[in-house]
């Protein structure tokens, strides 16, 4: 018969793979979101953006029903899974990636159907920022897989991720400032600040799942 420490460590490894599924659908949720951008600099029309966001929409549905099999999973374990709060946590700021993924996206579509463009410099700075919130992302990605796996790895990701979200951080700055200099007009603008606040909201949730990650793994390593 398995001992209470057994099975509470199958339960984790458990719950940390659904996790790892929900983190999974979310990134290819963002990485579709950076290839919207990328169109959009480039001059895509509405439509094929309007694309984009529908495969967005379906990603982030199948985000939410793996976020439910973790709640399930959660709940018929009950009080046998040590910190069972900071699992809630962990998959709770998942699922809010996914949400402002979506949020930006709609945010996007709209500009482009305001027929809205950014100059060379911006276009170049939007997609920067953009890719290193997704390095951000898939350092906290890799530290969710290696905390089953290497503590060595698993400490190494964290740092990274962080180090990701302070130059998406520093970016932002830059680019919200270069906005507010821009020619654009009142809901454009207002529209570009929202998008690029959203994209680097991002990589501070990343930097928050890597804390939590963190919390979690004093019970593990």
């Amino acid at each position: 018969m398995a001992l209470p420490r057994d099975r509470e460590e199958d339960f984790r490894v458990t719950i940390l793979t659904l996790i790892q599924d929900q983190m999974r659908k979310v990134v290819d949720g963002y990485r579709t979101l950076l290839n919207m951008l990328e169109d959009f600099t480039n001059g895509a029309k509405a439509g094929k953006l309007e694309e984009y966001y529908n495969k967005i929409l379906k990603n982030d549905e199948s985000a939410k029903e793996t976020s439910l099999m973790i709640e399930r999973e959660i709940n018929s374990v009950g009080a046998l899974l040590t910190d069972r709060e900071g699992y809630i946590r962990l998959m709770t700021e998942i699922d809010r990636v996914s949400d402002i993924t979506e949020g930006a996206a709609f945010r996007l579509l709209s500009l482009s159907k305001m027929k809205a463009k950014f100059g060379k410099s911006l276009n170049q700075k939007f997609l920067q920022l953009g890719e290193t919130v997704l390095t951000a992302l898939l350092r906290a990605r890799e530290a969710l897989l290696a905390s089953t796996l290497d503590e060595a790895t698993f400490h190494q990701k964290i740092k990274e991720a962080e180090e990701y979200e302070k130059k998406a951080d520093e970016l932002y700055r830059i680019i919200d400032l270069e906005l507010l200099q821009s020619n654009l007009k009142i809901a454009p603008l207002l529209l570009s600040r929202e998008i690029v606040e959203m994209i680097e909201d991002i990589a501070d949730r990343a930097e928050r799942i890597v804390d939590i990650l963190r919390a979690i793994s004093l019970a593990v390593f």
